[in-house]
């Protein structure tokens, strides 16, 4: 969209974003602005990524250069989906078209939510790489990103209407960015009170993270035994045991009147002493801390327990709250954002689900290819399902490493996104074809690209990586 708005070739912008992704070192920049990203309550590592974003990739590109050709360009609504963590509905960095409504008034999408509704005066000065970094803010890798305090807005009058909050990753409330789609449909619906099917004719949704997820499973990691059967409480004896003979040495010390032994006995006892002062300190402290839970008075029990038990007991708890919070929840929030999508029938043959993983070993294509209800033009090759593998096994990151480039994963990922939405469009062309409901003559656009998009995986089919160049700027490392 960028491209479109700057009137610039829009494949000479995909090799400046790939070699930004392959070469650009983020940890690196981060350490090197650490400076950018102090705000009065400490360092914020995403306030530093919105910064290098701005500077590296988006070249100082505001909201506001979106909002002036939105109604020239063929994309006439785009959204950067986040969430505010003030009241935990989805937050949007959004642009669409100018729409009339009933009384004939210039309409436009909410940009922020109800909540918080950014005007527009403000939003248009918001930086791409600002929006970018908020719906990238990933729970456990960043803080959320306040605004206005971490934006370039935040001295602009207004700014801080709505008070201060903040925002984060999109993903936490809708990881498949439907909800914009809906409202769209919706918005435009209402200025076209003629139409009596969808305003939007296809609906791809693309989709990186997977429906399956690792079960649960206790900590193995076991700290060493001469450790491991310590208590606070043994800890505690033993520390006043020593301070107890060190005190007598000393003692003895100064009765034989040996200044060696007084001068490194002191030294030890001084050591010790400090030792039982942090250690009584940290024992009260703790037991303060664990008081004011539902544990309540008998929080003195931690005393008496193992550090294995305590390690046990801490391990399994976090592993279970970040099982919960990163594929629990988000695996239904996943199915719930979908059924909005799928259950609703009026979007029969107007929608193309366009999965990262599909295209490997052991997935549905292959019970579609047993039941006949797949062409067997479209069963991918082994060379397809060994990419589409590699590709799905990359985890959540906003970077490559060195070993990730050693193996081919960006490739892996691009490619996997070209051949995959080939494979849809050409399957989802046979559906049509076979079932002509809720269609359109606009649709028959589609079909007419049926033999091109045939060529297109037949070459998918021998070599996965064959249209990666067209993307990939030339002093890009091949693999």
């Amino acid at each position: 969209m960028l491209a479109l708005a700057k009137k610039e070739n829009i494949n000479d912008m995909m090799q400046e974003l790939f070699n930004f992704l392959y070469h650009e070192d983020l940890v690196e920049d981060a350490f090197a602005n650490m400076e950018k990203g102090r705000t009065n309550n400490g360092t914020s590592l995403i306030k530093i990524m919105a910064s290098i974003y701005d500077e590296k990739l988006f070249h100082g590109a505001v909201m506001g250069d979106l909002m002036d050709c939105v109604d020239e360009i063929p994309i006439k609504h785009f959204s950067a989906n986040a969430t505010d963590f003030d009241n935990g509905l989805p937050f949007r960095f959004q642009v669409t078209e100018t729409r009339r409504t009933d009384n004939s008034r210039s309409a436009f999408g909410i940009f922020g939510n109800n909540e918080h509704r950014i005007e527009r005066d403000i939003a248009r000065q918001i930086t791409l790489g600002e929006a970018l970094a908020c719906s990238s803010c990933f729970p456990s890798g960043f803080e959320p990103m306040m605004f206005p305090d971490d934006f370039k807005v935040n001295k602009l009058e207004g700014a801080a209407k709505k008070g201060r909050f903040g925002i984060m990753d999109g993903g936490i409330v809708d990881n498949q960015g439907i909800e914009p789609i809906l409202m769209a449909e919706e918005r435009i619906s209402k200025s076209e009170k003629e139409r009596t099917d969808k305003a939007l004719e296809l609906v791809i949704v693309s989709d990186v993270s997977s429906p399956y997820m690792d079960g649960y499973s206790p900590n193995k990691q076991k700290l060493p035994d001469g450790i491991g059967r310590w208590t606070f409480a043994k800890l505690r004896r033993n520390t006043l045991i020593g301070q107890l003979a060190i005190t007598l040495l000393l003692i003895i010390a100064f009765l034989t009147n040996n200044h060696y032994l007084i001068g490194g006995m002191l030294v030890v006892w001084g050591m010790v002493t400090l030792a039982t002062i942090a250690l009584h300190l940290m024992n009260k402290k703790i037991l303060k801390l664990v008081s004011q839970t539902i544990v309540g008075k008998n929080a003195s029990f931690i005393q008496h327990l193992t550090f294995a038990d305590i390690e046990s007991m801490l391990m399994n708890r976090a592993t279970s709250i970040l099982k919960l919070s990163s594929s629990v929840f988000m695996k239904r929030i996943r199915k719930m954002t979908y059924s909005t999508l799928y259950d609703d029938e009026d979007w029969q043959n107007r929608k193309i689900t366009n999965t990262i993983y599909e295209l490997r070993d052991g997935e549905k294509w292959e019970a579609k290819s047993r039941n006949g209800t797949l062409l067997d033009f479209l069963k991918p090759s082994k060379a397809i399902q060994e990419n589409s593998t590699k590709a799905a096994n990359m985890g959540t990151t906003l970077w490559f490493t060195q070993t990730d480039k050693e193996k081919g994963i960006p490739e892996a990922i691009l490619a996997a996104g070209q051949y995959t939405i080939c494979f849809n469009l050409l399957d989802y062309i046979d559906t049509i074809q076979k079932d002509m409901v809720c269609l359109n003559e606009n649709h028959q656009l589609i079909m007419d690209c049926k033999q091109q998009l045939q060529d297109m995986w037949t070459k998918f089919q021998e070599d996965p990586l064959w249209m990666v160049s067209i993307c990939k700027p030339n002093n890009s490392v091949t693999h």
